[in-house]
């Protein structure tokens, strides 16, 4: 792993990105816990007020401190994500996983089978989900089971790709003459050596999950609680437009950290990557 924290490190965007998205995710944690204001209070004297000392960025219509429920809003959305995230990368894992490692005639039709996934319209399918099925449950669960139907299937795609590739390997070829079976294969050869590429597809797919989660939000399908899409929702219903300029800059930063993040990850995880360095880099290595 050491060489692909030296090449990781060389890559300044990713470092910023990084730090940019550790900072982000620091103020939605300490914001709510060090502020003086209660996010849940209601203040009908305070409604509606603009920036001021006291509140940064003013306040919404029940009189709460927008600041600070951005923060919680932001902290909803992004364990919501990542919650989706896991259980999504454990589908998408599992599945590609069998396909690529099976191959023949059932890793065609699970192919066949996930090239329909794709052509489904996953949005649709997921406010369907969270309509029907929020009304028997916890919306935050409902919430994270939607998300991860929609978002396995890319995960599910590249770890068949990479499962594919490594079977063609020398060292797998020689455990297999040696006679390895497929769970070993998986267990010790293949299996740890996907986890580069889970771990970009991890990257790649969270801004969207918390975009998405913002706009199922944002449709009132969301959490009752603080989440960045239904106080965008509140900002639009109450006239204050502010508030959805507040989200889409919370929302920017995350997807743009996220991606450079990934696309780091993914120089730093190729070996071939270190060549390419330039020299103005390369010498960070040392």
């Amino acid at each position: 792993m050491r060489p692909v924290f030296r090449r990781f490190r060389t890559n300044r965007p990713a470092l910023v990105s990084m730090a940019g998205l550790g900072t982000l995710v620091a103020f939605c944690i300490l914001a709510p816990i060090l502020s003086s204001h209660d996010p849940y209070a209601l203040d009908f004297t305070q409604q509606k007020h603009g920036p001021s000392g006291e509140h940064w960025l003013g306040t919404d219509f029940f009189g709460r401190d927008v600041l600070v429920r951005l923060a919680l809003g932001g902290r909803a959305s992004m364990l919501i994500a990542v919650a989706a995230l896991a259980v999504a990368a454990v589908i998408g894992v599992l599945y590609g996983s069998i396909a690529g490692l099976v191959g023949g005639r059932i890793d065609n039709v699970m192919m066949r089978v996930l090239d329909g996934a794709f052509a489904l319209p996953r949005f649709a399918i997921l406010v369907s989900l969270v309509a029907v099925l929020g009304r028997h449950g916890s919306t935050y669960s409902t919430l994270v089971f939607g998300l991860a139907i929609v978002s396995w299937m890319t995960t599910a795609r590249l770890v068949r790709g990479e499962v594919v590739r490594l079977k063609q390997t020398e060292y797998v070829n020689a455990a297999r003459s040696l006679g390895a079976k497929r769970l070993h294969l998986l267990r010790k050869h293949i299996g740890p050596s996907t986890f580069g590429i889970v771990t970009i597809a991890v990257f790649l797919e969270l801004p969207g999950l918390v975009l998405t989660e913002a706009l199922v939000s944002a449709l009132g399908l969301g959490p009752s609680a603080a989440t960045w899409g239904n106080i965008a929702w509140l900002g639009i219903q109450e006239g204050q437009l502010s508030h959805v300029v507040y989200v889409s800059m919370g929302l920017a930063i995350f997807a743009i950290c996220a991606n450079f993040i990934a696309d780091g990850l993914q120089e730093a995880l190729d070996p071939r990557a270190e060549q390419a360095i330039p020299e103005s880099r390369r010498g960070l290595l040392a």
